[in-house]
């Protein structure tokens, strides 16, 4: 994948955009689910103890934007490669073995991501007739998340892989 511009822009070629305009769309989500939890967990401590009156679903709600944002925030992690390492296994064997852990570590979110994708979808579709008790969606809508960041996972990490970044961000 291309480097950005100086100016910012978009990489060149056409998968190279379609992952740069993912990348973006995630971000964006990520800071809405951020700024999701901040308004509620505000809203909630005041409605508690000044008003009096407790906002009964904003629990419920801020448990499930955590959820989501857990996903996509790991999401992300996997496109800078800033998820844990075990580095000191490359220290050991020496630097030889650089290139095939690094495979080996890529395979592992393959994995990683196929397995949320297969199974999340089942859990989801078990899960659909079962409601929140105080939210007006199915207990689905949390575990949806689970296929939809197995994707991403898989787009982030092919992302990562056409930019060469094989290590934690520097």
């Amino acid at each position: 994948m291309e480097s950005l511009s100086a100016r910012g822009g978009a990489p060149r070629g056409s998968a190279a955009r379609a992952l740069w305009v993912v990348e973006r769309l995630l971000r964006f989500v990520v800071a809405g689910l951020v700024l999701t939890i901040v308004v509620m967990v505000a809203a909630q401590v005041i409605f508690r103890y000044a008003v009096k009156e407790p906002i009964l679903w904003s629990e419920e709600f801020t448990t499930l934007c955590y959820q989501w944002l857990s996903y996509l925030g790991a999401a992300l992690a996997v496109r800078y490669r800033a998820h844990f390492g075990v580095d000191f296994v490359v220290r050991h064997f020496g630097p030889g073995w650089k290139a095939p852990l690094a495979w080996l570590g890529r395979a592992v979110v393959w994995l990683l991501g196929v397995f949320m994708i297969f199974y999340g979808l089942r859990i989801v579709e078990h899960s659909a007739m079962q409601m929140y008790p105080t939210l007006p969606f199915s207990v689905g809508t949390g575990y949806l998340i689970l296929p939809i960041a197995g994707c991403l996972f898989l787009l982030m990490d092919l992302a990562a892989l056409l930019e060469g970044r094989e290590g934690p961000a520097a």
